[in-house]
């Protein structure tokens, strides 16, 4: 039985080349497809970034919006606050210069009464005194009418300055419920101011939970939304394993039929071996078949480095970039049909 002669073996080898080169073809379309997708999903992502600071912005300005408004308030409080005191601190002033004045016109009335009294007691003196020397026995008779109009005078003074003091003690009573009522109108614009006060930052407190639970949301919203994504990109894993393990194994049964029919015709050509022609074809046949098997090892391991470099420089080029990382789905290594 004769082998295969050599034109069938330069076809055989241009086969396998052919086969070599769509091999790599259909690498490089792989590669390409996931580069593809790798820069949709940068895309994507690079979209809700930018969604997502526009939003933070539109936030701080309402924030900061917010704040001026409440700065605003707060100094037309303090503005209210300073006019009141200055208010108060007027009508104080106003009140104990006229409790001056009182005190002034009071203390003149009593000198007045002291030097009106004193300028009696000279010319009552000056009486008791001429009519002394006038006649001495009338003297201690105008002594003792002056000893009682000094003690009717004196009477009178202290009536007057009981008189005066009650007169002081009026006024001081009602300066006194004058200043309890202002105390306790400027209790109650105090009281009222507080209460607004309080309700500003209950308002700014309810706005800041308001504002917590809308950044909570937004967190979870967008946790579950990378939690669907990661389970997306996990089942889509495990489907392209499962494909691969499928491929693979057919790919390992279809190398065995082809090693069983190799190790057939090897047994076939050596049984009908006679002379150094058939030994020279079963030299070419078995160089050819270890350059096809070098030649799909090549190819896998060529494949796999490039797949590992792609997923390197990808995941550095994220990090890099302050990128989110994900997990590169393992290349499915085709088997040949």
């Amino acid at each position: 039985m004769n082998g295969p002669s050599r034109e069938e073996i330069e076809s055989r080898l241009a086969a396998q080349r052919s086969w070599a080169e769509t091999r790599m073809s259909s690498v490089e379309a792989n590669v390409e497809t996931l580069i593809m997708r790798m820069d949709e999903r940068d895309r994507m992502d690079a979209e809700r970034r930018a969604e997502r600071v526009r939003l933070d912005a539109e936030w701080r300005e309402e924030r900061r919006e917010a704040h001026a408004r409440q700065d605003a308030e707060r100094a037309e409080r303090y503005r209210l606050e300073a006019e009141q005191r200055a208010e108060r601190q007027k009508e104080r002033e106003r009140l104990e210069a006229e409790r001056q004045k009182e005190r002034d016109r009071l203390e003149a009335e009593r000198q007045k009464e002291r030097e009106h009294l004193e300028a009696e007691r000279r010319l009552a003196e000056a009486e008791s005194k001429k009519e002394r020397e006038r006649l001495e026995a009338e003297r201690r008779q105008a002594e003792a009418e002056s000893k009682k109009e000094r003690e009717q005078l004196e009477a009178e003074r202290r009536l007057s300055e009981a008189e005066s003091k009650k007169e002081r003690e009026r006024l001081e009573a009602e300066r006194q419920k004058e200043r309890e009522r202002l105390e306790a109108e400027r209790q109650k614009e105090r009281e009222r101011l507080e209460a607004e006060r309080r309700e500003a930052d209950a308002a700014w407190q309810k706005t800041q939970a308001e504002w917590r639970q809308a950044q909570a949301d937004e967190r979870k919203e967008r946790q579950r939304a990378e939690a669907e994504q990661a389970a997306q990109w996990r089942q889509q894993d495990i489907e392209i394993q499962r494909l691969a393990a499928e491929r693979h194994t057919e790919y390992v049964k279809r190398i065995d039929a082809r090693f069983d029919n190799m190790e057939r015709l090897y047994y076939e050509i050596k049984a009908d071996m006679k002379d150094l022609k058939k030994t020279v074809i079963i030299t070419a046949i078995t160089a050819s078949l270890a350059i096809v098997l070098g030649v799909a090892a090549f190819n896998a391991t060529l494949l796999s480095g490039m797949v590992s470099s792609f997923e390197s420089g990808k995941n550095n080029g994220r990090a890099e970039s302050g990128k989110m990382r994900f997990r590169l789905p393992s290349l499915l290594l085709t088997a040949p049909r």
